[in-house]
């Protein structure tokens, strides 16, 4: 080094290439890049040796010689064990920074460098989660110093309560409100009965049996001369097991006398039809935060095809008739695979992004389809909003801990109507064809990048006052810096989107009030603000 100011420059070129906040989020989204290991681990070193040099330098740089002492003693602390930092008295919105994901590419072969980024699966590993996460930079760990926990059941109480600000898990407590069967149809037939019917009409009549037997008797009575049919699905089952149609109500008696519980529809028998397939719709839905409650709509998702043609007179024991599921078609002699994923239009399976193209080009109303799709993830969500803010409020010690994955399967009739059939709490993330390796691989890496998940070096550099449940924390006192805050959380989490477009909040989000049990602040902040 020549000089000291040579010195001194070297040292902030090094910090800004390394912990510089990319402030260019439009260039941020369009690009994926691996996240960066830790200043603190990989380049204190290089910062020491540095200092050492500038030890030397005349008193006339002592300033800037106790600037990057205490960046270097800061960066050393980095490495001891840490703690929690206390929440400060006052507010100041923070500069923060998110790591951001690409898409794993289908390798089997794949060389983990650890640089301090871990995950941890809760059930059993997933192939897609596990090969995107690696191909990004994280590793697999038993311990707790995990950031991100993936489950595809639901998560133990124990791990909510013990989470840190930086840690994501991937389901919200009580979330079952919404996806086991009877749950659901109690939940929006609750909304039916306050709300109104017209409202909330986006599920076929169901029955929750055996506790609506007398009920489900007395109606079957009054129009069984119209020769009802039935779908009988288990309810808490997955991937078409156990699922049978009927119009013999002595099939759906002698289930009961097995002692199963089943939730009983009545079966839509004029769906929409393309080559004279029934197919329905999985839709990807992400909720990235309960409160304030903030949405999010994936534009791709996936048709799944029946496999022999539909007839409504057909025998209803077909199930390849009948049942879109992708796990019962796939066995049919008539499955097509799709072995493009650039051909998103043939097959068995089609891209969601395909179907609407299909639609358009046959002069089917597809926007008024979807614009009735989103409002029906919206009300659905808010039907059980209530429960799961109150189960994070008592187990979860942050608003940024939780993230949820839903799969909204959805038929849409003849009247392009669209019905909602059910919500998969954790949807099928398998890869068996380069199709699904292509939409579900963009979806995660765009969901993992979306939720907000901070470098190593700002894991315990926030002021976790912004983060904390409101329960734990008066904000009285800070009430508008924390709406700023808030604010900016939200329109930061927008420019990381990247395939995920936000429902809510969003221009029409007073329409939905009505229908919350609660007018909470947050939500009421961002629905004024979007106004």
């Amino acid at each position: 080094m020549n000089s000291p100011s040579d010195s001194i420059d070297d040292i902030i070129s090094l910090l800004n290439k390394h912990y510089r906040p990319n402030s260019n989020q439009e260039q941020q989204s369009q690009q994926y890049q691996r996240p960066k290991p830790s200043i603190g681990n990989v380049m204190l070193p290089q910062i020491k040796q540095q200092l050492n040099v500038l030890s030397a330098i005349p008193n006339t740089y002592n300033n800037n010689q106790d600037k990057f002492k205490r960046k270097a003693a800061s960066l050393n602390r980095q490495q001891q064990p840490k703690q929690q930092i206390k929440d400060t008295n006052s507010f100041q919105i923070p500069m923060t920074r998110y790591l951001t994901f690409k898409p794993y590419s289908g390798s089997t072969d794949i060389i983990i460098n650890d640089v301090g980024y871990y995950y941890k699966f809760g059930s059993s590993p997933i192939k897609l989660v596990k090969g995107l996460l690696e191909e990004n930079g994280f590793k697999e760990s038993n311990d707790k110093n995990w950031t991100l926990y993936w489950s595809s059941c639901a998560i133990k109480s124990e791990i909510y309560t013990n989470l840190f600000a930086y840690q994501k898990v991937c389901h919200f407590p009580k979330s079952y409100e919404m996806t086991r069967k009877d749950l659901m149809h109690r939940n929006i037939s609750k909304m039916q009965i306050n709300h109104g019917f017209i409202n909330f009409n986006f599920i076929p009549k169901t029955y929750i049996l055996p506790a609506e037997m007398s009920y489900f008797l007395e109606e079957h009575e009054k129009i069984k001369n119209n020769n009802p049919v039935y779908i009988c699905k288990p309810h808490a089952s997955s991937q078409g097991k156990g699922i049978f149609i009927t119009d013999k109500i002595q099939d759906i008696l002698n289930k009961q006398n097995s002692n199963n519980s089943y939730v009983v529809s009545h079966y839509i028998d004029k769906p929409l039809l393309i080559n004279n397939l029934k197919f329905d719709l999985r839709i990807y839905v992400a909720i990235s935060c309960i409160n304030p409650l903030r949405i999010y709509i994936y534009q791709d998702g996936l048709a799944r095809f029946a496999t022999e043609a539909y007839n409504s007179d057909s025998v209803k024991q077909n199930r390849f008739v009948h049942l879109t599921n992708y796990s019962v078609n796939k066995d049919s002699p008539n499955f097509v695979a799709n072995q493009d994923p650039t051909l998103d239009y043939l097959g068995s399976k089609w891209s969601l992004l395909a179907l609407r193209e299909y639609l358009k080009l046959n002069k089917i109303n597809e926007q008024q389809i979807f614009e009735r799709i989103e409002d029906l993830i919206i009300k659905t969500i808010i039907s059980v909003e209530s429960a799961i803010f109150q189960a994070c409020e008592m187990n979860v010690p942050f608003r940024s801990n939780c993230f949820s994955l839903f799969g909204f399967d959805v038929l849409v009739d003849s009247l392009l109507k669209p019905w909602l059939l059910e919500v998969n709490f954790s949807p099928s993330l398998n890869i068996d064809a380069p199709l699904d390796l292509k939409i579900k691989g963009e979806m995660l890496a765009d969901l993992f990048t979306l939720i907000g998940i901070v470098p190593l070096d700002q894991r315990f550099s926030q002021d976790l006052s912004y983060v904390r449940n409101q329960s734990n924390y008066d904000f009285k006192k800070h009430q508008q810096e924390f709406e700023k805050y808030i604010i900016k959380e939200t329109e930061e989490e927008l420019k990381r989107s990247r395939g995920w477009k936000r429902l809510y909040p969003s221009d029409s989000s007073s329409k939905y009030t009505k229908y919350f049990e609660s007018d909470r602040p947050l939500n009421a902040l961002l629905r004024n603000y979007y106004k």
